[in-house]
Formats: C-alpha cells, structure tokens, sequence
C-alpha cells in the first residue's frame, strides 16, 4: 500500500468536523469525498472542498510502551536502581529498563543479560534472563565503582558483576520499559523516587509514593492489571489484593495513537445525508479508503430506523493479520497456507506490526488494547478477509446499507461508539435499530442501553451471527482506545494469563457475557453456536412459520427454503452462526420460524459448550451446530427478530435485491417501523 490515511473519528454528526491524516511516499496525492457501495449504480463522487490534489509525505508510526515524566528525574553522581522484571523476550536484543537515553541506566542487553552503563561504561551479568522468570536486578554506583546483579526469585543463579566507572552527566529524561518485552514491577531510585504500579490501574498515570513526587504517564498503552512478582492466586481481582499487581506489561509493538499530522478536514454539511462515506487517496496507481459514518445531528434524528455499525467489533479485528508469526499454535505449515492468503492490506499491518485484539505481540503474548487512531487497512469497503474470501465487517455491513438505500424508507446511522458514550437516549427516538453482520464486541453501557430500549417498546433486528459475544470497555483517558481480554472460555485466538481476567481500564471481569450471566439470547434471541469457513447454506422453513400470527414474516415467500444464495460464502447461513438456547435465555415466547442444519466439519461448535473433550464437535455430528432464525414480541409493543448468521447481509442484494432474504428482512423492518 503506497499510500494510507485515518481519520481523527469513525462517526461523526452533520455539522461537525473530522480530520484526515494521510502517509504516502508520492509527492502529491488526490483526494476525493465518495459514498461507497457495491453496486455500481449508488456508488457516487461528491462535492467536497477537500477534494484535489494534496503534497504528499511519509509519517511514521512510533511504537512502543514505556513511562514517561514529565519534569526530569535526576541520576545522582552515586545512585541504586532496583526493580522486579519478568523478561517475555530476553533474546530479543537490547532493551530499556530504567534508561537515561542508551548510554545511562539498567538495560537487557543484546545477549540477553541485565546490564549497567554509566556514561561510557558497561557492566554486565552475562548471564542471560530466562522467558518468564521473575529477577530482583539493581544497578548500583559509589566510590566508583558501578555494580550490576540479577537474582531470580525462585532458583538459584544469582548473577553480579562489579567494574570501575568513571560517569559522565546524564542529559536524557529518564524513562521505564523503554523498548522492553515484559513486566516491571516496584522500580526504584534510592533517594529519589519509588514508584508503585498497582496506583492507579485504570489510568495512564504512574505514581511516585516518594517525597519527591515525580509522578509519570505511559505512553501506547502498555497493559495494566497483570501480576506482580509476589502473586499469590488467592485472588485474580487487582482491585481486591492491589499489592499483588504493582507490574505493568510493557511491549515493544504497543501502539495507541499514531500522532500523525493531519492533512486536511471536513465540515460535515448540514444537509449530506446519514450514512457510510470515505475518502478516497490515489497516487501513483495506488488507492485507499478512509470511512466515516455520518450521524444526523446530536439530539436530532431523521428517521424511524437506525442501523447500529458494529465500530467496536471493526476495532477489534483491525489491522488483523493472524497472528501467523508470533503464535505457537500454528503449524509452519498452516502459517504458509495463512500467509499466502493475506492481502495487501493484511501485508501492511504485518509489515508494520500493527495488532489487532487476534493477533500476538512479538514476544508472543495476545494483544488486548486496539485503537482507532492509526491507519487500519482491512477496515475498507471493498476489502476482502483472507479466510473466507468475501467482504467482512465493513465491508460485509455496506451489504446491508446497499439494501436499505434502496428499501424506500429513510435511515440514520448511529455507531457502537455513540452507543456506549449516549446510552439509551441514542435509541430512545428510533422505532427500530438494524445491526450489522458481525456486531462481536459489546460494552457494559451498550447493553445496558439496549435492554432499558427493549423495556421500553423498541423493535431490534439482529441481522448478524456471533453477536454480543466478549465483554468490552474503552478507556476512560483515552476513548479512541477498547480493552478486549480473552480469558478461559469462548472461540479465541489467544488466552489471558492467570490472574489477569478483569479489565485493567474498568476493573469489570472480562471474558464472554454469558459467564457473566449475559448470554446474548437473553436480549437478542440466539447466541454463537459455531463457526466454519468452507460455504454457507440456506434455511428451511419451519412449521411455527406458519401460523397466522407470524405468517407475514414470509409474505412473498414460496417454497419452504430459501437463502441458498448470497455474496459472502454463497449462502444466508453461515461463516458464524446463532442458535437458540432456553437454558441460555431464549425467552419461552420466542418463536423458531427456520433453521439451518447440514454444516460440514469446517463448521466446528464453540468451545464453550464442550465440557469434555470429544471428536463430535464438527457441523457433522454435533446437534448444536445450526442456525436459526427466530422472533418474539414483547410487551410495550417492543420485538426482536434475529437471523442467526454472518452471511445473511450479503444475502440482502443478491439478485439486485429481488430475492426471499430481502423480503423477509422488508417485511419484518416494515411493521417494526410501521408499528
């Protein structure tokens, strides 16, 4: 990719202004306001003054998470370091610990030891750390003399070395974790500062409990609430044993905000509809998308449907490349086979080491901090995801956005970011809210939001699979930023470490909703039933279809299939998949109107349902691998309808929307937003 942007938002409010940062080695560049679309007939160029030629340049992306300061903290002429580190890539060469600029301080050097350098001096253990291991290291200068040890706090191998120094002035400002892979606990300078990690968790802050107070911030959110070197497991809650959690996991690919200039901005007019827009770069035979969503102005909605666009759920696999370099369950072989099939896109993050909440970190843990602010690249209307070889997220929701352009009722568009900062007022307004196709990732506040909607009346369609399905938070300080971490259960592409299941930026315990007794069939009908990459398949009527009182769901219907067809896998049902389940929360007045059945063993149930390990998990033979659809009225007039699939958006415009997926879904957004 020769050329790439970000915008500073992903939603923004008609009458508002957002802005474009853009990275390209050409010399200039045009840029062009568009509506995307699928079909050739409402994709359009607009009128923008941002629109033209534009000097082009590169802009980097820092990376990195480290503490900084923000007056100087001072190395005496005689000082001690002390700290508990836990190296997570000790042969990963030279790395910062507590570093005056690289020429002062404590530092893993590119053995793989802990090493001392005072001016021009060096002094190491040449020992090198051990993956994992909790060390007591301490640097140390007086009478002239610097000394270095590494004591491991379980076996034995201490490790000291002592030479004569002879130190210069320090001019750099001191910063902790300074391109370290691992964890750093209790960090000290005799006299100067002790600082304790376990302050302040859930913020940015750093906190010197010395008299001299020099306090200090991270810098590309390194992770918080991890175990400290004296975890005990008693408790896996920092906010219960705060003394057992005083680390901060730091990594040298950590990202948070890119901080790149901007380039130009957009006022939004007051008149340009709600909807999905990007700007669209080209140089030199190269060409991007940057996406926004336009939201009618604050506190003024246009319309009786609102489509929620799973901004979340797009976070999370942004800049997806999975995690075929760093993670130890791939084959080499089925890492060849991932990476041939990686696009473009895909090579950019990889080539950047920008992370999505799938991939690993170099030093192989899993990433669970993304944020919005940087380039995401598979976060494109046109692009294509690897596995499945279709449109996914963005690209798989402009499916449905096709679809209602051309279903004669006006829309607004809201996101999942609206919905966690507005609650239930953001709803309030609207008869019906459609969702996206994958909307995977749900805070606290969006549920909470949604259900006080349902209470109150509210009609919601489900038009997508794997719903509602890990727990997620943004960060109070930084609100471009989500924390997603992946504990015991669920479909995931990695796993916490003990003791480190609770949110560091909220003190919420992570994981899957329905260990939290949030199932997403309690509000949503159907819940993650399995998933598969070969094809998707069709649905067959079911004989509840049929009775008077829901038969107007399938006005226009012949036949007792339908949704054998589609963009996205060649079916309505498919990719991941939905089922009821009473136990879970279906409600018992929810009506099953057609399933799903006859998966192939690419289809593979989801873990959380198989207490034992079995060989009858595959579409084959396991009864819980279906999809359904489903609908149930409550009282206040409020109804849910859920369609049980990934697939069924891009089933919405097949045949340029004449087809029995699209009238199902017409009819049923038709009396939601009737009444």
């Amino acid at each position: 990719m020769e050329i790439v942007g970000y915008g500073d938002r992903l939603s923004v409010a008609r009458g508002e202004r957002i802005r474009f940062m853009v990275s390209t080695p050409h010399p200039q560049y045009e840029a062009t306001l568009v509506r995307p679309s699928h079909s050739p007939q409402l994709r359009r160029d607009l009128d923008a003054p941002l629109n033209g030629t534009h000097a082009g340049r590169e802009q980097a992306l820092p990376k990195g998470s480290y503490v900084r300061f923000p007056r100087p903290v001072p190395r005496p002429a005689e000082f001690r370091l002390e700290a508990w580190i836990c190296p997570t890539a000790p042969d990963a060469g030279e790395q910062g610990l507590m570093t005056w600029g690289t020429a002062d301080g404590l530092f893993v050097n590119a053995e793989g030891a802990v090493e001392l350098r005072v001016g021009g001096s060096r002094v190491t253990t040449g020992v090198p750390l051990r993956r994992g291991e909790w060390y007591r290291v301490a640097g140390e200068l007086t009478d002239g003399r610097a000394t270095v040890s590494q004591t491991p706090r379980r076996w034995s191998g201490d490790a000291r070395a002592s030479a004569p120094c002879d130190p210069a002035e320090v001019a750099e400002p001191l910063r902790i974790g300074d391109g370290f892979d691992g964890k750093i606990d209790a960090p000290r300078i005799d006299g100067v500062a002790s600082w304790d990690f376990a302050i302040g968790i859930g913020s940015t802050r750093v906190t010197d409990v010395g008299p001299n107070l020099h306090h200090g911030e991270t810098v590309n959110m390194p992770m918080r609430g991890v175990t400290g070197w004296n975890w005990t497991g008693r408790s896996d809650d920092f906010r219960q044993t705060p003394g057992e959690y005083g680390a901060i996991h730091f990594h040298r690919d950590d990202m948070d905000d890119a901080c790149w200039e901007p380039d130009f901005d957009l006022e939004v007019p007051h008149d340009l509809p709600s909807g999905l827009y990007a700007i669209r770069l080209r140089a030199g035979g190269a060409e991007d998308h940057i996406p926004f969503f336009v939201r009618p102005a604050r506190g003024r909605p246009t319309a009786r449907i609102a489509f929620l666009a799973p901004t979340f759920s797009y976070l999370a696999y942004s800049c997806e490349h999975s995690g075929t370099e760093t993670s130890p369950s791939i084959s080499p072989e089925e890492r060849e086979r991932m990476n041939a099939l990686l696009a473009p896109e895909d090579l950019y993050s990889k080539r950047h080491e920008l992370l999505s909440a799938y991939d690993h970190h170099s030093d192989g843990t899993g990433n669970c901090f993304v944020s919005r602010l940087r380039p995401i690249p598979n976060m494109r209307p046109y692009y294509i995801s690897p596995p499945i070889q279709a449109a996914h997220q963005l690209g798989a929701d402009l499916h449905v956005l096709d679809w209602l352009s051309t279903f004669g009722e006006p829309f607004d568009v809201i996101t999942d970011e609206d919905l966690h900062h507005e609650g239930l007022e953001l709803l309030e307004p609207y008869r019906v809210i459609l969702t996206g196709t994958h909307p995977e990732y749900w805070s606290e506040q969006m549920l909470d939001a949604t259900e006080a909607y349902l209470d109150g009346g509210g009609r919601f369609m489900y038009l997508g699979g794997n719903g509602m399905y890990w727990v997620t938070s943004v960060h109070p300080e930084r609100p471009h930023v989500l924390e997603i971490r992946r504990t015991y259960a669920g479909t995931r592409a990695w796993q916490s470490a003990p003791g480190e299941c609770h949110q560091a930026c909220t003190g919420e315990p992570s994981g899957l909703w329905r260990f939290r007794g949030r199932a997403p069939q309690r509000l949503f009908l159907v819940g993650m039933a399995a998933h598969g990459y070969d094809v998707a398949l069709g649905y067959e009527r079911l004989p509840a279809s049929h009775d008077p009182e829901v038969a107007w769901i399938f006005d226009g219907v012949e036949g007792e299939r339908f949704g054998d067809f589609g963009a996205i896998m060649g079916g309505a049902a498919g990719f991941e998949i939905d089922r009821v389940d009473d136990e879970l929360g279906t409600p018992p007045h929810a009506v099953l109107l057609a399933t799903a059945r006859g998966f192939s063993d690419s289809y593979q149930a989801v873990v959380e349902d198989t207490l034992m390990q079995d060989s009858l998990s595959g579409g084959t033979v396991n009864a819980n691998v279906h999809a359904d659809v489903v609908y149930a009225e409550h009282p206040n007039g409020a109804a849910v309808f859920a369609t049980g699939s990934v697939t069924w958006g891009g089933s919405l415009t097949h045949n340029g929307g004449d087809n029995d997926v699209a009238r199902i879904t017409g009819n049923v957004l038709r009396r939601f937003a009737g009444g």
